[in-house]
């Protein structure tokens, strides 16, 4: 049996794992029930009802950062360490799998069950926008294809954590640190001083949003008066997407090499 045959196999029996302990059905869950909630929220709270700019109702429902975050961690926050935590590796590398060809199926399993649930939001926001604006903007699908792509680096960051972890609650813990925690506040600060920040790896969960409308657009399409946030938005400079997206495939091809290079050469023992 080739390497590509087994590859398969070990794709198929992950992403059947990840039905069997219910996850992606719970991940699903939550983003329908966040789509529901911005469509719920946004007539009741806003006095004109739904903005009158497509574009920003679009943006208001992008929840694809956090579920990208949610399906990573959900998905691959035990891939490499819960092998050494369990001690299922004992019984696992003694297959005739080599553990790239193990690590590599785990990862594209976890990014496919991840896909499926960014391709469900967006199937959501999708039959949203055509009940309330009777149109699609085009810029959708270009949130769509960086949504993807943020997906993607997110999961082989989460694999490095899982990697260098000895168990799975601590890579989980790690990837949200690192996400929320310290890429937030790198991009906080560099943003608030008018630095460049599109290789901190949240700006590429903004970038899904960014490039379909900027803060101020957002703001008027809202109806609210900018004015109020002047001395935040002094040196806001609008985010470069195609750098942002640069940084992303930086994230996505460092953290996949350096997970393999790290869980190839970590022992059970």
């Amino acid at each position: 049996m080739s390497d590509l045959e087994k590859l398969k196999i070990v794709i198929q029996y992950e992403f059947l794992k990840h039905f069997r302990r219910k996850r992606l059905y719970i991940v699903l869950g939550i983003a329908l029930f966040v789509e529901a909630l911005v469509l719920i929220l946004v007539p009741v709270l806003m006095e004109q009802g739904f903005p009158n700019d497509v574009l920003s109702m679009a943006a208001l429902l992008t929840a694809g950062p956090g579920l990208a975050v949610i399906g990573a961690v959900f998905f691959a926050g035990d891939a490499i360490a819960g092998e050494y935590e369990g001690k299922t590796g004992f019984l696992l590398f003694i297959n005739p799998v080599k553990r790239l060809v193990l690590w590599t199926g785990k990862y594209l399993a976890g990014f496919l069950a991840t896909a499926i649930l960014v391709v469900f939001s967006y199937i959501i926001i999708t039959i949203a926008l055509l009940a309330i604006y009777q149109q699609v903007p085009v810029e959708l699908l270009k949130s769509f294809g960086l949504c993807m792509l943020y997906a993607a680096a997110v999961l082989s960051v989460t694999f490095l954590f899982s990697a260098i972890s000895k168990g799975s609650m601590g890579a989980t813990v790690m990837t949200l640190l690192f996400i929320f925690v310290v890429s937030g506040i790198l991009e906080s600060v560099l943003m608030a001083t008018g630095k460049p920040y599109w290789f901190i790896l949240s700006t590429g969960g903004d970038s899904i949003t960014a490039v379909m409308t900027d803060m101020s657009k957002m703001f008027e399409s809202l109806g609210i008066d900018s004015s109020h946030f002047g001395s935040m938005l002094e040196d806001y400079k609008p985010l470069d997407v195609s750098l942002t997206a640069v940084g992303m495939v930086i994230y996505l091809i460092v953290g996949f090499v350096a997970s393999l290079w790290i869980s190839n050469r970590r022992q059970l023992a």
